[in-house]
């Protein structure tokens, strides 16, 4: 058998591909902020939060943790969350299944 390689670089052809990170929790947290808590990745960097009152997902947020207080929301509004894993080289992970939370 013959193979061959056209026009594809070393560091595309052996990817890192990222787990999804599994939500644990999205929860009320003090008087007006909601705490989202997910599994950690193995080979992420980092992860992106996103925030959505609706059809529209907004990012919220970057952390290295597996935590993150979403302190700009408004009491009596219902929130979906959602985070995905990223590497160094900015390759990203599958979206988390979603959790609502009342505020």
């Amino acid at each position: 058998k013959q193979f061959i390689f056209q026009s594809i670089s070393l560091s595309s052809a052996f990817k890192i591909v990222l787990g999804k990170p599994a939500l644990k929790s999205a929860v009320k947290s003090g008087t007006s902020a909601v705490k989202v808590s997910w599994s950690k990745v193995q080979g992420a960097s980092g992860y992106e939060v996103y925030r959505s009152t609706g059809k529209t997902w907004t990012k919220v947020g970057t952390t290295k943790s597996t935590s993150f207080t979403d302190k700009k929301v408004k009491k009596g509004t219902t929130y979906s969350y959602k985070v995905r894993a990223y590497t160094a080289k900015k390759t990203y992970s599958g979206y988390s299944k979603t959790l609502k939370v009342k505020r």
